[in-house]
């Protein structure tokens, strides 16, 4: 079955010299494994010997030797090729930990250690001097059968070390082997000795498990057993197994079945992704078939099962960005699509741009999305994408010292690096947009924008009131029309926190509406927490405007009636229509955060007037500083905001 041309000739000559010194010498582990089913020269090799550790240091004396692990008999010798782990046949018994032997002898015979080992097919030793094969528990046979056996009586095995549990699926997916029932039904006998294995112990496994060539079948074992449910344990929770009406299948059912689609190529943080990307349910209660991202949820989850933090990074990237549409279909214009991938690659970084087709590719076989995907259109999307990156802060014409000189900042303030940066970014955004503009004196106009805003809101000319609105801002560097469907700026909001935080430390009378465009969109909850959470000590109130479609109507034709820039902007009653739609699926739309005011008001109502000298009694006799004013388009936000700034004024 062997030669030695199938050995390495340093791990030959390690065997060589025990031998020559009256000592057995055996290959053991998955070097032999691996050799018996064919692979690859095996870089990790493990000789067992009943020399003992004081003599075999004294053997290699002339080696460099490493006693790692001498209290139990393993000591490494280092060559220029391979490290060469030499154990001492051993017996262990006394598992109290669950884990790690509390005594460990040393013995004279190959049949005792093998016997003390997890898996059959690790359980064949080969002495490559004499030519011997050991193998007491037929791991020959079950490696020719495909089959992952424990040595002996799978509950003794297992009770012995809960780590074993885990390492039973760990071959699987390595091997591709399948799992004797036995060792199956003994599992979940042995969930208590896996609960005192150190969780960064089972951390290893795991990555190795999901790593190897053959995971979605591990995966599968792992859930039939029930052990998945013990290693992550949210999987217990009961919005995993109520079914989903639209697809008729659990979310573990899903998740399972989607990572059945998923070629073996995927990227490991993929692989991790499409397991736990349904995990966000368990803190997030909504119906949607794939929930968002909740990242303190997830990054505490992650913690907790020992991830890195560049791991945490990338899954949860991925968790965020999967369920985003495609950038474009077939049938796009092509003017459109160069615009379309470059505007995506802001949202989704570059280099998971496969990571996100792939995973799109394997839900789309699941739930049969109404956006069509094929191969075609995946090269597509992969090709633009060389052609047309992201533009980065480094490719613009225009840098942070240019910014500095024209507004003359001073970067010892923190409040002046801030607005350096969001400058940057808006910048840079406008230039995603439209990359002709990336010259100077273009770029130089938008600083004149954001110029004339930040004067606008910063500097008093005896008025107590400020209003600060998204889309004057986002007019202020993308022209007259923001467009809503093309680009919607997170920077924005930023800019205008900013500008918040500015006017209300500047002077403490002062009173600033925040005009938040669409303030009722289902994702805009958060933004209502973080503004209350910021500006707390302001006193924040909530004033959501609300119209029918008829008043909406009016609003729009009264709007045509006035100036061209206005006119054209993108506003339109299909608009309203939509975000209305979201507003009443999306219960929480309108949620404010505990402790704070919403007063919902309709500009159309014959009452408005007086409804306003009560809003502005609220406001004085409360002290409220910061008012927060949402409602969707054409219900009149914006007349609101500056009926409350006269009134407040006045």
């Amino acid at each position: 079955m062997f030669t030695k041309d199938q050995f390495p000739p340093e791990v030959i000559k390690i065997c060589q010299i025990l031998i020559n010194h009256g000592f057995q010498a055996f290959l053991v582990g998955g070097s032999i494994r691996d050799i018996i089913q064919g692979e690859h020269l095996p870089q990790d090799w493990d000789i067992a010997t009943d020399a003992k550790p004081s003599e075999v240091m004294e053997i290699y004396k002339n080696f460099r030797v490493i006693p790692t692990g001498i209290k139990h008999g393993t000591v490494t010798i280092v060559n220029d090729q391979f490290s060469i782990e030499v154990t001492t046949f051993r017996v262990e018994s006394d598992y109290s930990d669950g884990r790690r032997p509390s005594e460990v002898s040393f013995v004279k015979d190959i049949v005792e250690d093998l016997s003390r080992r997890d898996l059959t097919v690790n359980a064949i030793a080969y002495d490559p001097i004499n030519e011997i094969i050991v193998d007491p528990f037929s791991g020959i046979s079950d490696i020719q059968a495909q089959i992952i056996r424990m040595v002996g009586d799978p509950d003794e095995r297992l009770k012995e070390d809960g780590l074993r549990l885990i390492r039973v699926f760990r071959f699987v997916a390595q091997l591709g082997f399948d799992v004797d029932s036995k060792t199956i039904e003994a599992i979940p006998n042995h969930y208590d000795v896996f609960a005192k294995v150190a969780k960064e112990r089972i951390h290893s496994e795991f990555q190795k498990l999901v790593g190897g060539a053959f995971f979605q079948k591990a995966i599968f074992l792992l859930e039939k057993s029930g052990l998945l449910y013990h290693l992550i344990p949210e999987f217990n929770s009961e919005k995993f197994h109520v079914k989903l009406p639209e697809i008729n299948l659990s979310r573990i059912e899903l998740t399972l079945q989607i990572i059945s689609n998923v070629s073996v190529n995927a990227s490991l943080r993929l692989r991790f992704t499409l397991l736990f990307h349904q995990v966000p349910i368990v803190a997030i209660p909504t119906s949607k078939i794939f929930p968002p991202l909740h990242e303190k949820f997830i990054h505490e989850f992650l913690k907790g099962l020992k991830f890195s933090n560049k791991q945490i990074t990338e899954i949860s990237h991925i968790l965020k960005v999967h369920t985003f549409s495609l950038p474009y279909s077939l049938e796009t214009k092509e003017n459109i699509k160069d615009y379309s991938i470059r505007k995506f690659q802001f949202h989704i970084r570059p280099e998971y741009l496969i990571d996100y087709l792939t995973f799109y590719q394997a839900k789309e076989q699941v739930i049969q999305n109404s956006q069509k995907y094929s191969k075609d259109l995946r090269t597509d999307i992969l090709s633009r994408a060389l052609n047309n990156p992201p533009i980065d802060l480094k490719d613009l014409t225009l840098n942070g010292d240019d910014i500095i000189q024209y507004f003359q900042l001073n970067k010892k303030y923190a409040s002046q690096r801030e607005f350096i940066g969001l400058c940057l970014q808006i910048i840079r955004e406008r230039v995603e947009l439209e990359p002709h503009i990336n010259q100077k004196r273009d770029l130089l106009l938008i600083l004149e924008n954001l110029k004339k805003i930040v004067s606008q809101c910063t500097t008093r000319i005896g008025r107590q009131v400020r209003v600060i609105s998204t889309d004057h801002i986002r007019k202020m560097y993308c022209g007259d029309s923001p467009k809503y469907l093309q680009w919607e700026s997170k920077h924005t909001y930023q800019l205008a926190n900013w500008l918040i935080q500015c006017l209300l430390r500047k002077d403490q009378d002062s009173i600033v509406i925040f005009d938040g465009t669409n303030f009722n969109m289902p994702a805009h909850p958060t933004h209502r927490e973080l503004l209350a959470k910021k500006f707390r000590k302001y006193n924040p109130l909530y004033i959501h405007t609300i119209a029918t479609e008829e008043e909406v109507k009016l609003n729009l034709e009264a709007r045509e009636q006035e100036s061209s820039s206005i006119k054209k902007s993108d506003a339109d009653f299909s608009i309203f229509k939509r975000y209305q739609n979201l507003l009443e699926t999306y219960p929480k739309a309108l949620d404010t955060p505990t402790g704070y005011e919403l007063i919902k008001i309709s500009p159309r109502k014959s009452n408005f007037g007086d409804f306003i000298k009560e809003i502005i009694h609220k406001i004085h006799q409360n002290k409220h500083r910061f008012i927060i004013m949402s409602g969707n388009v054409l219900t009149g936000k914006t007349f609101t905001s500056y009926a409350l700034q006269k009134n407040l004024e006045s």
